[in-house]
């Protein structure tokens, strides 16, 4: 899911769910590696889990995320992922940081999930207008978000599936946005502005995957929508929806090909932040938002040893205001390759470094812990 991504502070460090586009890709990411903590067999004992994550990405720049999880104990019978609750933090090299506790349950065989988080956080980001293009797009304007959130999370197993399941969340979040005008002319003031969103959508997921960690077969769909308005307490009025798909084939035992596709639609008026973007790697999260985003991914993941594996990958997307056009929009694209090395010889939850080098013939860094998708 890449919903705007505020909540995402607290759901996989903590889990995502859709608040502030802007932090998207990189506190939703960060709350994946760490939810990836959270499918652990069931467990007879409480067990402790603090994982300390080096990180490094264009976007927040480079600095420390560390998670602590509680896999709580369950009877040997239990059904679904072990019940996980969590706390977690990140501190980065562009003084962003953010901080959220969280915990999610399987009840009832797993035929119902529940997921709740909290957090606050303060990112000091860019931004590049809209359409990736225009006064800003080499000159970007610096500006900061200071938020507070919430959100709750249902879902039920469809009836008569084994992978389908699908409900109701609500989110809310409340702080302020500032922004550097000074940077245009110096004798400019800063504008700030205290905001409000609040959001009440519905969330529909498939997983067939083999692995949480490491997928070699199997599906991952995941489909949402929310509206942000006056019944949720939002000062801005708009939609979101996100369809994203992620395919894996094991091409031999050692060669796994992902493909995944990436749909993002923003409707009326939502804030310059919260607009819908692409995701290729190797760009500032903002460089490239409108009303509309496409991404595609390829990656191909060889295991040349035991726990070390080599990646090679291909990013493209766009990004329009209409979504009839959306693949005659501004367009990038970025290749690149990593080596990756598995954290525990019982679980495949790699953590690696990888290189992406972009259309602008850029070269970036960047650490990653897990999959990308």
């Amino acid at each position: 899911m890449k919903q705007a991504r505020w909540i995402g502070i607290t759901t996989g460090l903590l889990l995502g769910g859709p608040a502030m586009a802007a932090v998207a890709t990189e506190t939703d990411e960060f709350m994946a590696s760490i939810e990836k903590g959270a499918d652990a067999q069931p467990i007879t004992r409480g067990n402790l889990v603090v994982v300390p994550i080096p990180m490094s990405n264009p976007t927040l720049g480079s600095g420390l995320q560390l998670a602590a999880l509680y896999l709580h104990p369950v009877s040997e019978d239990h059904v679904g992922p072990n019940p996980t609750s969590g706390v977690g933090g990140m501190y980065t090299s562009s003084d962003s940081w953010v901080a959220g506790v969280f915990h999610q349950n399987y009840l009832f065989d797993d035929r119902l999930r529940i997921m709740a988080a909290a957090g606050a956080g303060s990112l000091n980001l860019e931004y590049f207008g809209f359409g990736g293009e225009g006064l800003f797009a080499d000159n970007p304007l610096d500006y900061s978000l200071d938020m507070s959130l919430g959100m709750v999370r249902t879902q039920f197993r469809l009836p008569g599936t084994d992978h389908w399941f699908a409900g109701p969340a609500v989110v809310y979040s409340r702080g302020d946005v500032e922004m550097e005008l000074s940077q245009i002319l110096p004798f400019l003031p800063g504008l700030e502005k205290d905001i409000a969103m609040g959001a009440g959508g519905v969330v529909l997921t498939y997983d067939s995957r083999d692995s949480n960690y490491y997928p070699t077969s199997g599906v991952m769909f995941t489909a949402s929508w929310y509206d942000y308005g006056d019944t949720f307490g939002s000062d801005f009025d708009y939609g979101k929806s996100n369809i994203n798909y992620s395919y894996y084939a094991s091409l031999t035992d050692k060669v796994v090909l992902a493909a995944n596709a990436a749909w993002e639609h923003t409707t009326g008026g939502a804030p310059f932040f919260a607009r819908s973007a692409m995701q290729v790697r190797g760009y500032n999260h903002g460089r490239y938002m409108d009303d509309v985003a496409l991404t595609t991914r390829l990656e191909g993941r060889y295991k040349f040893r035991p726990r070390w594996a080599l990646k090679a990958f291909y990013d493209t997307g766009w990004i329009s205001d209409d979504r009839e056009q959306i693949l005659d929009g501004e367009n990038a694209w970025s290749v690149g390759t990593g080596i990756h090395w598995q954290t525990t010889a019982e679980k495949p939850l790699h953590l690696g470094v990888d290189v992406a080098f972009t259309d602008e013939g850029d070269s970036v860094f960047f650490i990653q812990l897990g999959e990308r998708f």
